[in-house]
């Protein structure tokens, strides 16, 4: 008589899966941002992409204040730098 699978069994590979999905949603955010010098256009592309705060946080090894406060700098226009006559 063939074993039924239980519903623990099926939890389990659902936290599997998740945490698999986690790491490639991770790897993708990197090669996102793997071309961008600035922590501001790294934390804006992240968040544009649909990355909450936590994980942005995660990725980038910054604080969760840090990330935000860099994704409000991101959001405003860069200033050019004056000229000296």
């Amino acid at each position: 008589m063939p074993r039924k699978k239980g519903v623990d069994s099926q939890v389990d590979l659902r936290a599997d899966d998740t945490s698999a999905l986690d790491k490639i949603a991770r790897l993708l955010g990197i090669l996102a941002t793997k071309d961008l010098n600035q922590r501001n256009d790294q934390v804006a592309t992240l968040r544009a992409i649909g990355f909450s705060v936590a994980e942005v946080a995660s990725m980038l090894r910054m604080t969760e204040v840090h990330v935000r406060v860099a994704a409000h700098h991101g959001k405003k226009p860069k200033k050019k730098p004056k000229k000296r006559a």
